[in-house]
C-alpha cells in the first residue's frame, strides 16, 4: 500500500499545484483579503527564488556529468542554499500551495493544497530515502546536519555552527 502511495505523490503534487492556480487564473481571482493576498504573492516569491537558486546550486556543486540534469549529481551538495535546507527545491514546489490558498482564498484551493502538501512531504522523504542508498553515510551525515524542509530552523543551526 506505501509503495502505491509514494508511487502517486509526484502525479497528485503535480495535478493539485496546476489545478490550484487554473482555478484561481479561470474563477476565483476575487480575493477578499487584500493582506492575505499580498502575503500569498510574497510566499510564491519566495518559493521561486528556492527553486532558481536549488538549480543553480545543483549545476554549481553537484559534479555533473557532462550532458546530465541537474538533479543527477555525483556528490552530496551541502553548500549555498542546500547548507540550511535539504530539499530546496521541492520546499519553493510546496510553497506554491500555500500561496495559491492565501491569493485565492477560496476553500477548494485550501482542499486542494493541502492534498499536494502532503504529496510534497511524502516526495521528500521518499526523496531522502533514495539519497541515502545512494550516497549513504555521507548523506546520512547530511541529514543529522541540514533540516528536511525547515528553512528557519536551517538557518539557526548554520548559525550555531559558525559560533
Amino acid at each position: 500500500m506505501k509503495s502505491r502511495l509514494n508511487a502517486l505523490a509526484f502525479p497528485i503534487a503535480s495535478i493539485t499545484i496546476v489545478l490550484c492556480w487554473l482555478l484561481f487564473a479561470l474563477f476565483f481571482h476575487n480575493p477578499m483579503n487584500q493582506a492575505l493576498f499580498v502575503l500569498g504573492d510574497v510566499i510564491i516569491g519566495v518559493g521561486i527564488l528556492l527553486i532558481i537558486l536549488a538549480m543553480a546550486t545543483l549545476r554549481g556543486g553537484g559534479n555533473l556529468q557532462e550532458g546530465g540534469d541537474f538533479t543527477a549529481t555525483t556528490v552530496v551538495v551541502k553548500r549555498g542554499i542546500y547548507s540550511v535546507v535539504r530539499h530546496p527545491l521541492y520546499l519553493g514546489w510546496l510553497l506554491t500551495y500555500p500561496a495559491a490558498m492565501l491569493v485565492s482564498q477560496h476553500w477548494a484551493i485550501v482542499i486542494l493544497g493541502v492534498l499536494g502538501i502532503v504529496s510534497m512531504d511524502q516526495i521528500t522523504r521518499m526523496a531522502d530515502e533514495q539519497l541515502v542508498e545512494r550516497f549513504g553515510i555521507d548523506y546520512e551525515t547530511y541529514m543529522q546536519e541540514v533540516p528536511r524542509l525547515n528553512i528557519l530552523l536551517g538557518i539557526a543551526w548554520k548559525l550555531r555552527r559558525r559560533d
